[in-house]
């Protein structure tokens, strides 16, 4: 009967402890589901009338049609292929690098420069994309900026960057690395610290050296993780980082066929067109995609590995 007692009260107490995460799904994931009802309705809003009775009274349902609008704009192949384009690349780079900093960091034996190193690398993900867009801005003004002071020192012509889409696939994969890249790194860097030490002693006594540690110890043990974060990532290979695309850009006109991703266009959609409609199934559209992608990933991984 007491461990009953005990039971129950850990439970209470794990129960009060997770509240405030239960609230917030339900405020944040869970209410607003209603609002998929806008990509299959013409939202027509009736001045001084509820959203609700807007949504589900005022307006016609139109079925697929906001989808098969969407899917038949001239855009639509442009701003798919950059979305791809970015994430498959953010996807392999992003697994790769992070990986790569966390084995070399933890063959550093000073506790203080693995320390600096890492502080450094995690610096830029706490930055706000703001921040980033208008310090990038100050290297590449095309009268003030450093970059083009620079190019001309050495006889080079300034160059107009916000105007010339050809720099910024590069600009914008270098950015979301450097400020993605520290944030991935720390996750690795706990599961190799989880690793048992007496894997790489046995692979040292036996004659193995950094290279061959890495290959046949490091590696396979983070095997998992990796495959965790692989499948979290192909589920929003649709999903762009709004704030990436969208401020880092400064939302230069020039610059929308390579900075033009799902999110920027359905942002735009909503705040420049007030098509509530139109977004909704894009966005809509994205989830589901991502969501299948994300069910198909996994079960290629469990079968590749049941682990």
């Amino acid at each position: 009967m007491r461990k009953k007692k005990i039971s129950r009260k850990e439970s209470r107490e794990l129960t009060l402890l997770s509240l405030p995460a239960v609230i917030w799904f339900l405020l944040f994931s869970y209410l607003p589901i209603f609002g998929v009802a806008f990509a299959f309705k013409q939202f027509t809003p009736k001045p001084g009338e509820s959203l609700f009775r807007n949504l589900f009274v005022n307006s016609p349902w139109t079925g697929f049609s906001n989808f098969s609008f969407l899917l038949r704009s001239s855009e639509m192949p442009k701003i798919l292929f950059n979305t791809l384009f970015y994430n498959v690349i953010f996807l392999i780079a992003g697994i790769v690098l992070p990986v790569i900093l966390a084995i070399f960091l933890t063959e550093l034996h000073s506790k203080r420069i693995s320390g600096f190193v890492e502080m450094m690398l995690l610096l830029p993900y706490f930055l706000s994309w703001v921040i980033v867009g208008y310090c990038l801005y100050g290297f590449l003004a095309t009268d003030e900026g450093q970059i083009n002071h620079i190019l001309q020192f050495f006889g080079r012509n300034a160059v107009q960057w916000y105007q010339s889409p050809a720099y910024w696939r590069g600009i914008l994969i270098l950015i979301g690395l450097w400020k993605s890249t520290g944030y991935s790194m720390v996750i690795y860097l706990c599961a190799i610290t989880a690793i048992d030490r007496s894997l790489y002693e046995s692979a040292t006594l036996d004659g193995a050296g950094f290279l061959d540690r890495t290959r046949f110890v490091t590696l396979p043990q983070l095997k998992t993780t990796i495959s965790t974060i692989f499948i979290l990532q192909i589920g929003s290979i649709l999903t762009s980082d709004f704030g990436l695309f969208y401020q880092v850009p400064l939302d230069s006109n020039s610059l929308q066929p390579v900075t033009q991703t799902l999110d920027v266009y359905v942002y735009k959609a909503l705040m420049q067109q007030a098509n509530f409609s139109y977004s909704a199934a894009a966005s809509f559209l994205q989830s589901s995609v991502g969501c299948i992608l994300l069910i198909l990933s996994n079960i290629i991984v469990k079968r590749l590995n049941k682990e």
